[in-house]
């Protein structure tokens, strides 16, 4: 719990460790759509992977990192996987909530953020399901979080903040009550004055 943000703390309803083999970013993910971690981590390594081949111009120009790099990163399958071969947050938020539809949370001591899907509105999926991972261990591992309620969310990242289509801004439209919720505490948690309260 300690390297989890505090202001998630009163929201969590369960947190699943997986196996720590270098996979559990992918592992997490899996258990987070009710999936085998074992059976799945390298389905989701896959669908990333299709998802970055599919729209590889695109995500050429919205992603800062080596997108090549990342691309052999994704054809990377076995266990152990070598640090090398981590998952890296948020990029791997973006391609999963692009390919599935779903809102990815990556919760880090460092900064937190939200992803939403770029190029589809919340009107064109039927049931919004989120996926929350968090790093822990010192930055090392991730685990798999349930949140409940109309918990806050954190900041969205600017990847979609520049990069959405027009048809997907319904979604900071939709959840604003709980992004602002998010800011708020965090400013009354750093002893901040937020002037919007």
């Amino acid at each position: 719990m300690d390297d989890i943000p505090q202001v998630f703390h009163p929201y969590i309803t369960n947190i699943q460790n997986v196996f720590g083999d270098g996979n559990c970013g992918y592992r997490a993910l899996a258990v987070g759509l009710g999936l085998n971690e074992d059976n799945f981590y390298e389905y989701i390594r896959q669908q990333m992977r299709e998802e970055l081949q599919n729209r590889y111009d695109l995500y050429s120009r919205i992603f800062v990192i080596d997108i090549n790099s990342m691309y052999q990163d994704l054809c990377f399958f076995g266990s152990p996987c070598p640090p090398e071969h981590w998952m890296n947050m948020p990029e791997a938020g973006v391609l999963i909530a692009n390919k599935l539809g779903v809102i990815v949370h990556s919760l880090d001591k460092r900064g937190s953020t939200t992803i939403f899907p770029f190029w589809c509105g919340p009107e064109d999926v039927q049931h919004h399901r989120t996926l929350t991972n968090a790093l822990v261990n010192g930055e090392s591992h991730f685990v798999m979080m349930e949140l409940q309620g109309e918990y806050p969310m954190s900041v969205i990242t600017p990847y979609w903040t520049f990069h959405h289509g027009p048809c997907a801004a319904g979604w900071e439209i939709m959840y604003r009550s709980r992004l602002d919720l998010y800011i708020s505490l965090c400013c009354r948690k750093s002893g901040v004055i937020n002037v919007f309260d």
